[in-house]
């Protein structure tokens, strides 16, 4: 009985120490309902050996988590799931730990923007398509944009921002995986080192962790492209490898589009996929609410298919302005399709749309400095508040299955 006592005090304890801090922020923000930050959970076997896996990383005999969250530019700038990231990482890791990248991509060779903590260099020629684009004119992985070139001189750099970014946990790798298309007449060398090619990816290990990777690209054949759809950067030290899949303007059509999606994701094998869209649906002149049920339902059970033994979760889309005027009555339809996916499928959902403040909300995180101009983006703190409620919802709801 004692050790149930205290047990009980420690739990409580944490879920007192979220609640004092979400309490100072929601003083500083009274439009955010706090009370709702919660992840609702429609069924509770699903999501059980997750859980399971989370309370092992505080022991010795722990699998690493492996995260893969999906959405549009809300995604792509970084800001939001290196909020999450980072808070998971601090909580569950060793106090000088060091953090894996997770899935990235070098926007900047496809002239957009790229995540802030990491710096891309490249040269040659290249081109590049994505998952938006009206008309498809290339292959499509998992990160949804795929950057080719055929010339000779080609290459590319990749340098984590450690010292530019005073996080906690720095970024270091040893375990390097790129996915491209794999052909005879191409070969990689990868930090100096010719890597091991198989089907869909090359993968190299290197003898001692780095924050920085080179790659040269060699062409036989002129005729033919190297096309590059992503890489994973990992550790044996980092407890949580934290995926993220973010490109601008997409939709869950776009995801769709991508050839190799279902293929790739099953290399990572993901615990827990995150899904972040319906701000561009929603967006959409001609906005048709049955059509989009079915697309995200389709997008849904390939992802499932794929990988069945993962748990899935939608995020509600933020409260916007159309056009900076007037407030987008397709958020809530689009919302209402999330929690009836979620209602069928038996998966879970974050219902940031309410938490936020709900309809109209955009307009008082706006006035607080949180919101860019359009009144459909976030500043960088407003993308960390909601990676911070996000972050005390996914542990709480882990701390209260605890008690179970």
């Amino acid at each position: 009985m004692r050790i149930l006592k205290i047990s009980i005090y420690v739990i409580l304890f944490t879920a007192f120490t979220f609640a004092v801090k979400s309490q100072g922020l929601y003083d500083s923000l009274p439009f955010i309902n706090y009370n709702e930050n919660s992840i609702s959970v429609r069924n509770y076997e699903s999501i059980k050996q997750l859980i399971h896996k989370f309370k092992d990383l505080k022991t010795e005999n722990f699998e690493t988590i492996k995260i893969v969250h999906i959405g549009d530019s809300h995604l792509q700038a970084g800001f939001l799931t290196e909020k999450i990231k980072q808070s998971l990482f601090q909580y569950y890791s060793d106090k000088n730990g060091f953090a894996a990248p997770g899935f990235i991509f070098p926007y900047t060779i496809a002239q957009t923007n790229n995540p802030f903590f990491y710096k891309v260099k490249y040269t040659g020629n290249w081109d590049s398509c994505r998952n938006v684009d009206s008309e498809k004119t290339c292959k499509l992985g998992l990160s949804g944009i795929t950057v080719r070139t055929n010339d000779s001189i080609a290459s590319f750099s990749i340098k984590m921002q450690n010292e530019k970014y005073d996080y906690p946990q720095k970024y270091f790798f040893n375990t390097i995986k790129i996915f491209h298309n794999t052909d005879s007449s191409l070969q990689l060398i990868v930090n100096n080192k010719i890597p091991e090619t198989k089907k869909g990816f090359s993968q190299i290990h290197l003898d001692n962790l780095t924050d920085s990777l080179s790659i040269n690209i060699s062409i036989n054949d002129t005729n033919k492209f190297f096309e590059l759809y992503g890489l994973i950067l990992e550790n044996e030290e980092s407890k949580i490898n934290y995926h993220t899949i973010g490109i601008n303007g997409a939709t869950a059509q776009s995801y769709l589009k991508c050839d190799y999606f279902s293929g790739q994701l099953g290399i990572i094998n993901p615990d827990l996929i995150i899904i972040s869209l319906g701000t561009n649906e929603a967006y959409e002149t001609e906005f048709s609410s049955v059509e989009h049920l079915y697309i995200l339902r389709d997008l849904i059970l390939q992802i499932k298919n794929s990988v069945p033994n993962a748990s899935i979760l939608l995020i509600t889309p933020n409260d916007h302005l159309k056009d900076k005027k007037i407030n987008n009555p397709n958020i809530l339809s689009f919302r209402y399709n999330i929690f009836k996916i979620c209602d069928e499928l038996q998966i879970s959902s974050w219902d940031f749309h309410s938490i936020m403040g709900g309809e109209h909300s955009i307009i008082q995180w706006y006035n607080k400095g949180l919101v860019c101009e359009d009144r459909l983006h976030f500043k960088k703190i407003g993308y960390e508040i909601q990676g911070k409620l996000f972050t005390e919802a996914l542990l709480d709801l882990i701390e209260k299955n605890d008690l179970k």
